[in-house]
């Protein structure tokens, strides 16, 4: 009886959920069907730290490859485009060692972007989108600059999150 119970309730759950609105992250497209592809134009850099543009481009490209609702493809044959600036990028140090030297610091960066429907509707999306990751130095230089290299690409690997979900999902 318990066992026939059970069941029936994984059943109802199973055949009304759907109809609540609920469904798996990451499936949905709310983009008209027109677009299919996604050229991603190398970010502009407004800010003084050299080749962030190119760290930025490449993990935004990757989430997009990874994700595979839109195919990436060449301006030529894409229909769409996202282009984007880098506005900001900012390192903060938040905790200080014995000695006052930093220990930890936050990375600040924030991007404009700018999301084109090749296909005849023009621009469909233009926000900027901040983000910041946190790391810790202290060890030697080169380990200082590979944690901050890391946390460019965690932050730049949360950005293409955002877009992902902003273009996608519709949030």
């Amino acid at each position: 009886m318990a066992r026939k119970l059970r069941a029936a309730f994984f059943l109802a759950v199973l055949f009304l959920a759907p109809s609540c609105g609920y469904r798996l992250a990451g499936q949905e497209n709310r983009l008209p069907e027109t677009i299919r592809t996604i050229y991603v134009s190398i970010f502009v850099n407004d800010t003084k730290e050299p080749n962030l543009e190119l760290l930025v481009t490449n993990a935004i490209i990757e989430k997009f490859k990874h994700d595979g609702r839109l195919g990436v493809a060449s301006a030529k044959d894409a229909d769409s485009v996202l282009s984007g600036t880098i506005e900001k990028y900012s390192l903060e140090p938040l905790v200080y060692d014995a000695y006052n030297n930093a220990a930890k610091y936050r990375l600040r960066m924030r991007v404009k972007v700018k999301f084109e429907d090749k296909t005849g509707k023009g621009v469909l999306v233009e926000k900027s989108i901040a983000s910041q990751w946190d790391y810790i130095v202290g060890a030697s230089i080169i380990a200082d600059e590979m944690s901050r290299v890391d946390a460019v690409n965690q932050a730049s690997a949360y950005t293409g999150d955002k877009i992902l979900g902003l273009l996608l999902e519709g949030f």
